[in-house]
């Protein structure tokens, strides 16, 4: 497969069509449905069924989509890797971050614009560990910065290499309003009958908080469910309910007036760096650099 196959192809996944993707490449839509047929001869399978006016993925296709991805992104690593003897002077770094980590790497984001302006930056942020594991897998971005539960092998995870930073706690943020005597750290034991501000079902933050629920028997009552971190907060200074938050959110949070605690036990997270086991782009090697100076010694 070339480079102007596997590029063609993706422009027809990624715009659901011909047309659309004809249109995103300034490419004769002849010309575009020719790279297809070409592409599905040399393979000897078809990619596309037509749906509508539209094309869906077969199994055939899904199973190339991966790999024609790598493809793209090895030879802008083959490329920016020739030019770095110059340093770096361009391209894309796609990242993906989810809200946490998000806020870890926010310093790291300044100082490589700052050192490399003419980079550009494209930042996803996928609300669940799994998305994000996915699309790194799939090849959307280059690098991605999650939370991990610390019973994760981050070795047990396929198709991805993954290095661990040390483990920080979640604090409960509370409403203004509310008992100001609750003891820190406060024991999970006696948290108060406030209703709690969760993130989705799945999410590693959720589950780490539900296994320390259970361990003390405690229930509690959902309020809100969202994906996202900040909104949360936001929400409890509003005197919707409670949340469990990184440090970060906590103190921004504290600093507008609500009340934050310690938890006894506490209930731990680490932020983690995660890459496909390919060679990084000179930009992303830069920029991983920077973020371990903001998330401190990788432990693993």
């Amino acid at each position: 497969m070339e480079f102007r196959q596997a590029e063609q192809f993706l422009a027809v996944v990624e715009n659901g069509g011909l047309a659309h993707a004809a249109a995103a490449l300034h490419l004769a839509q002849p010309s575009l449905s020719q790279t297809i047929r070409t592409l599905e001869r040399e393979l000897k399978a078809p990619l596309f069924h037509r749906v509508g006016r539209g094309l869906v993925l077969t199994s055939a296709g899904e199973a190339l989509v991966e790999p024609a991805r790598q493809l793209l992104r090895d030879l802008a690593t083959a490329r920016a890797s020739v030019a770095e003897v110059a340093g770096i002077r361009g391209g894309q770094l796609d990242i993906a971050a989810m809200g946490g980590p998000l806020e870890l790497i926010l310093p790291a984001v300044g100082a490589f614009r700052r050192q490399h302006p003419e980079v550009f930056i494209r930042l996803e942020n996928p609300s669940m560990e799994s998305e994000l594991l996915h699309q790194m897998r799939q090849g959307h971005s280059e690098l991605g910065f999650a939370t991990l539960l610390p019973e994760v092998d981050p070795h047990q995870l396929p198709g991805v290499e993954v290095t661990t930073f040390p483990p920080s706690p979640l604090m409960l943020v509370l409403p203004p309003s509310a008992d100001h005597a609750l003891p820190d750290p406060l024991p999970i034991g006696q948290l108060p009958d406030i209703p709690t501000m969760a993130v989705p079902g799945g999410a590693y933050a959720r589950s780490a908080v539900e296994t320390a629920l259970r361990k003390a028997r405690v229930r509690t009552r959902l309020a809100v469910v969202t994906a996202h971190r900040n909104t949360q907060t936001s929400l409890v200074l509003r005197g919707i309910g409670m949340a469990f938050a990184t440090r970060k959110q906590a103190l921004w949070a504290q600093e507008r007036g609500a009340l934050i605690r310690h938890l006894d036990p506490a209930v731990t997270l680490s932020t983690c760096a995660v890459r496909r086991p390919v060679p990084l782009s000179p930009a992303a090697r830069a920029f991983l650099s920077l973020a371990t100076e903001c998330l401190g010694d990788p432990t693993s």
